[in-house]
């Protein structure tokens, strides 16, 4: 019974001596107001910067790969592949040319190709891109794996020799669109109000959101844009590319038969790789990003470190009576341990929330400009270990004055110019 009284009494006695700390650390933030907010604040942007850094290109790179429509590559006009892949998935830059509706035809009949659908581009309506496809595009076709796409009762997709328009969803929210509408399509890929076409086209159906830049896109029949009146009579038969899924291993010889040996066409895939190269080139902001974030994170040690030396400085009598009056060393010593780890615990909750921000202005901006959709940000592996990182940046900022005030006498402390 001895024992478990002993176990007892000095459980609780640790327990109170934690409080005691604690109490003291919280009254230090309260004094030290301005300088806890630094602290907290620096602490919270170079966390946030640096999880921002890390999270957003990997959420981006997976939205823009989650986002190429289904397909494995894009046949169009020679020139660069990832201006053929922006331009025919993302709804991004110029069309670097046109190919002759001969070179849809042999492609589609190869053996090592499943899908082909052929595009063509060069008109808008208030500045959103206007489209020409076939209609098995999205009766066929599936976006992801397992899912096509679905069109808004009761509407239906456009006919092939009609003048008819399928909607983006993002489209018609903007610009109010609704079944039966009808609309003149403008020349260029931007809106210019003095190049309006006499074509008179009809809505007759709104695409079901899909988080993609399918979503930003009217579409209407290829022959539309082919023949649509101010056109040139010559391109009548020609289209901006293919968008193509192939079979097993053949897109190594169609690579090899368009972009190695052939001059007429190139061949961009495989689509994920030439993303990918794409992204690779940001590397060096996001380089720059998380040595900022980290210079950062020293700037909030410092001054973590000087928030608890100036508290031991303004507080080292109280401290000294604290002893005094039976107050362990343990005890005042540990008030600053608890002092930066508050400190560094509001860090963490604050970089998690400047990340959150941050991820969800990026996550805004790209689904505005290009249509990619975004996962929301999540507390995953990455996000823990930064703020691991924060309370250890923490602690390691409060061993020198907790040493320091661990070792010192109570007559130093009592001295008006210790």
């Amino acid at each position: 019974m001895g024992l478990k009284r002993w176990r007892s009494e000095n459980s609780k006695g640790s327990m109170a001596a934690i409080s005691v700390s604690l109490k003291l650390a919280r009254r230090a933030l309260r004094q030290n107001l301005l300088s806890t907010l630094v602290a907290v604040f620096t602490v919270s942007l170079s966390g946030g910067l640096f999880l921002g850094a890390w999270k957003t290109k990997q959420s981006v790179k997976l939205a823009f790969a989650h986002s190429a429509g289904g397909f494995d590559a894009v046949l169009g006009a020679r020139g660069s592949q990832l201006q053929l892949v922006l331009n025919a998935l993302f709804h991004l830059e110029n069309s670097p040319g046109n190919l002759d509706w001969e070179q849809y035809e042999t492609i589609r009949s190869h053996p090592g190709v499943s899908e082909a659908y052929p595009f063509a581009l060069g008109d808008n309506y208030l500045g959103y891109r206007l489209v020409g496809t076939m209609p098995e595009l999205f009766l066929n076709h599936q976006w992801k794996s397992g899912t096509n796409y679905q069109v808004r009762s009761p509407g239906r997709i456009f006919s092939e020799s009609a003048k008819e328009a399928l909607v983006g969803a993002e489209v018609a929210r903007e610009l109010g669109l609704q079944l039966g509408d009808r609309f003149h399509p403008y020349h260029g890929l931007e809106y210019n109000p003095d190049r309006k076409h006499n074509d008179i086209y009809l809505v007759v159906g709104i695409l079901e959101p899909t988080g993609t830049p399918t979503d930003q896109v009217i579409w209407i029949p290829l022959r539309g844009v082919q023949t649509m009146e101010g056109h040139d009579p010559e391109e009548a038969n020609s289209i901006s590319g293919v968008l193509l899924n192939l079979k097993g291993s053949s897109g190594l010889a169609l690579d090899v038969k368009y972009n190695k040996q052939g001059d007429r066409a190139t061949l961009a895939w495989p689509v994920p790789a030439i993303l990918s190269s794409f992204f690779n080139r940001f590397a060096w902001l996001e380089r720059s990003v998380a040595a900022l974030a980290l210079l950062m994170a020293l700037v909030g040690g410092l001054i973590i470190l000087a928030t608890l030396r100036s508290t031991m400085h303004e507080r080292r009598r109280e401290f000294a009576v604290l002893r005094c009056m039976g107050a362990s060393r343990a005890v005042v010593t540990g008030s600053i341990l608890w002092q930066s780890i508050l400190l560094s615990a509001f860090g963490a909750l604050g970089s998690w929330i400047i990340y959150f921000l941050l991820s969800m202005a990026v996550s805004s901006l790209i689904h505005l400009q290009i249509g990619v959709g975004m996962n929301l940000p999540m507390l995953d592996g990455m996000a823990l270990l930064t703020g691991g990182g924060i309370l250890m940046l923490g602690l390691v900022s409060a061993w020198f004055p907790a040493r320091k005030l661990y070792r010192s006498s109570l007559q130093e402390s009592l001295n008006p110019h210790g």
